[in-house]
């Protein structure tokens, strides 16, 4: 990834710590109509996590928190004891969190992060789609192995694209998304992002050696899964 992609992302959230409780972040889909947010979304406490984020049973030991935003689940995480590493490619996110307390903070491109050992890795917030691609899971997947001890898990988040209707022109998998972001008309160039069904993230778990368990499942296609590697295990 071009991660000059999301510096719209990171001066949103800047001008929102600093003060402009009204700003937005605008994604330009090439497939689907733009989405505007309100950038209060990124701040948002325990009470108003999404069904699907609420991992917070399932965690355990040492955590690795992926791309870690503003630290809102980190937050939660050390609030509860656990020990945990952030980890955020975006420097205003990082200089946020950083702000906010979080005791350990690396601004780090996670495909290159290495040398340390986690119990849980957390990708909530639909990061598992810095994978870009199905193809892109493997790869994914691989790196989470080198960084969890035995018996350690992967957490995810992420929806299926095909049940919403504008998805059905798509070519090739519908949450194979390609957008820029754009704050107070400034754009980022166009990246890709990856929405994986359960199935499909299944299929190519299992392909990987991983097993899977649907942990939360709406009915608007989201779900929160458990990746274990070594399907022996469990």
């Amino acid at each position: 990834m071009n991660f000059s992609a999301l510096d719209p992302f990171g001066q949103a959230l800047l001008a929102y710590w600093r003060g402009n409780k009204s700003t937005l972040l605008i994604h330009e889909f090439k497939h689907r109509k733009a989405l505007s947010l309100h950038v209060s979304v990124f701040f948002r406490s325990i009470k108003d996590f999404f069904p699907t984020e609420n991992a917070f049973e399932y965690c355990r030991g040492r955590i690795l928190v992926v791309g870690a935003g503003t630290g809102v689940h980190a937050l939660e995480l050390e609030r509860q004891g656990y020990e945990v590493t952030a980890i955020e490619v975006s420097p205003q996110a990082v200089q946020i969190m950083k702000e906010r307390g979080i005791k350990d903070i690396r601004q780090q491109n996670f495909f290159k992060f290495k040398g340390e050992l986690y119990d849980t890795i957390l990708m909530l917030g639909h990061n598992i789609g810095i994978c870009e691609t199905i193809d892109g899971i493997k790869t994914l997947l691989h790196r989470c192995e080198l960084l969890l001890r035995p018996g350690g898990q992967l957490l995810v988040n992420s929806v299926d694209e095909s049940v919403f209707l504008e998805s059905v022109d798509h070519q090739g998998y519908p949450g194979e998304l390609e957008f820029r972001l754009c704050h107070e008309g400034n754009f980022g160039p166009w990246m890709r992002w990856l929405h994986v069904d359960f199935d499909t993230l299944s299929s190519q778990a299992l392909g990987c050696g991983w097993s899977t368990k649907k942990l939360v499942g709406i009915k608007e296609g989201g779900f929160l899964a458990r990746l274990n590697p070594n399907i022996s295990n469990g």
